[in-house]
């Protein structure tokens, strides 16, 4: 890997939000700096930290360091704000998103640029047993139903460590979080438009310092976002559960009217309340559809295409 970047001219951006991380962030760039350069990468890349309004020294400890470039926030807006920000404020179309706390390993960092190629995105993979116990339920529960709602295999929905291209992200901005959601979102946005997703293992380094910001509240976000991305992207795979668990109940309370001989009003509200899900599924398709279509031409016209 020492001469791909020459070989290969390659150039990219890596991008890591900062919130509150004064004891680890010096440690962790000039680690990321010095294990890049040893990998012959030197005049290669760029590194955007964005500081998201953070509430310790953070903002100072960075202002504070040469080799990066700096974008601030006065407010915090949330992880996948900074990442815009950042993404956005990106020298290179090849971008690489990171954390800040020192968990992902730079030596990752060649593995990524192996595996990429232009329209597609790779993804450094965590394993579950890497996941705090008190994590893996909802990582378990979150898995399931992007995986049934997007019918595709994800190795990590969620994992931060990932390189794509610039324009390729900027894309669905406006569909991904603008909190710890954004890496779920894009993921899901990939997969909806058949973009090529390569997933490799990774290891983690444990947080040093600090806690992580990620709670059960977090968690339920990201949930609601999957099913919101399902709405957009796959609507009929969102409602057509609902709709024959609504159906499985008309047919139940309609065998039971039957044996006593008397229409009850359930049946009667049931079958309705079937009838219209079942329309209101085929509508959110088709303005799925049609948006999307929309979409692209917008896109077309624009020369984002």
């Amino acid at each position: 890997m020492n001469n791909l970047a020459q070989e290969s001219k390659l150039h990219f951006s890596i991008v890591i939000p900062v919130y509150n991380e004064e004891k680890m962030i010096r440690s962790v760039l000039e680690d990321l700096r010095r294990d890049l350069n040893a990998e012959g990468l030197a005049g290669c890349y760029e590194i955007v930290c964005v500081n998201d309004a953070s509430k310790d020294r953070s903002g100072e400890i960075l202002r504070n360091i040469d080799f990066i470039r700096l974008q601030e926030h006065k407010i915090n807006r949330g992880y996948g704000a900074a990442l815009k920000t950042g993404i956005r404020a990106a020298s290179n179309e090849t971008v690489i998103i990171m954390d800040s706390d020192g968990q992902h390993l730079a030596e990752d960092i060649p593995k990524l640029l192996n595996h990429y190629e232009a329209g597609a995105m790779v993804v450094g993979a965590r394993g579950i047993t890497q996941t705090q116990s008190k994590r893996i339920l909802g990582k378990v529960v979150l898995h399931a139903l992007a995986k049934f709602l997007f019918h595709y295999d994800i190795k990590d929905l969620n994992s931060g460590f990932r390189i794509f291209g610039r324009r390729d992200a900027m894309r669905y901005f406006h569909v991904c979080s603008d909190r710890f959601s954004f890496t779920t979102s894009q993921t899901l946005a990939y997969l909806s438009d058949e973009k090529p997703i390569v997933y490799f293992p990774i290891n983690i380094q444990p947080r040093q310092e600090g806690k992580s910001m990620v709670n059960m509240k977090a968690g339920f976000r990201a949930i609601l976002k999957v099913l919101q991305m399902g709405m957009i992207f796959k609507p009929l795979r969102v409602l057509l559960p609902l709709v024959f668990f609504f159906l499985s109940l008309t047919m139940v309370s309609l065998g039971r009217d039957l044996i006593t001989f008397n229409m009850t009003d359930t049946t009667l509200t049931l079958f309705i309340a079937t009838v219209m899900l079942f329309v209101f599924a085929l509508l959110s398709d088709q303005i799925s559809t049609v948006r999307r279509e929309m979409w692209s031409m917008r896109e077309k016209e624009n020369g984002c295409l």
